[in-house]
């Protein structure tokens, strides 16, 4: 019994160096510049998939779940449209569904919410919308907008997902423009 404990005991030393061993190595290759950041090449695999993993984690645990208090009216809708316009649609599309050279030069590009809407719960797009997203484009508009006009924003978001003839702002129908993609090398 005594070299079983003993055994465990050097396995799991063992893992945790292991662990640390290769988290610095990890370290050292990002801070040693091995890490290309450049923003004119697609990003690997493995850092689309953790970044993406990371956001997620984070709105898990930041993101308060809260309720939108904001109905899906005609007037509210109305109201997200001009927001969607005026704040959003120069980086996540046009509502005729148009690329804008805004979302070519960012990097990552911001998803296109009229072509693919945000499959993410009303209370996370209301904390990245409020406090922005570290190392992208997304700024942080609460001193731009109030928690109102954020949740009227998420409200007209959300309908994007089911998009009606009565939705304001959205073009059924219009083929998609790729308007600018050429510009400065874009990336489609």
């Amino acid at each position: 019994m005594k070299k079983f404990a003993l055994g465990i005991a050097t396995g799991l030393a063992l893992a945790i160096v292991a662990a640390f061993v290769m988290g610095m190595g990890v370290l050292m290759y990002v801070e040693q510049g091995y890490m290309d950041s450049r923003a004119d090449i697609p990003p690997s695999s493995f850092e689309k998939t953790q970044a993406m993993e990371a956001l997620d984690a984070s709105l898990d645990r930041c993101a308060p779940k809260a309720k939108n208090p904001i109905q899906p009216t005609a007037s509210t809708l109305s109201q997200g449209a001009k927001l969607y316009e005026t704040y959003c649609s120069r980086c996540h599309g046009a509502m005729d569904r148009s690329e804008t050279a805004w979302r070519i030069l960012l990097y990552p590009p911001p998803p296109q919410f009229p072509k693919k809407p945000t499959d993410m719960k009303e209370f996370e797009n209301f904390y990245v919308i409020k406090h922005g997203v570290r190392w992208t484009g997304m700024p942080a508009w609460s001193g731009e907008l109030s928690d109102a006009q954020i949740w009227t924003l998420v409200t007209y978001l959300n309908e994007m997902k089911k998009p009606t003839s009565a939705m304001p702002g959205m073009n059924h129908g219009a083929e998609p423009s790729n308007a600018g993609s050429e510009e400065k090398g874009g990336r489609k």
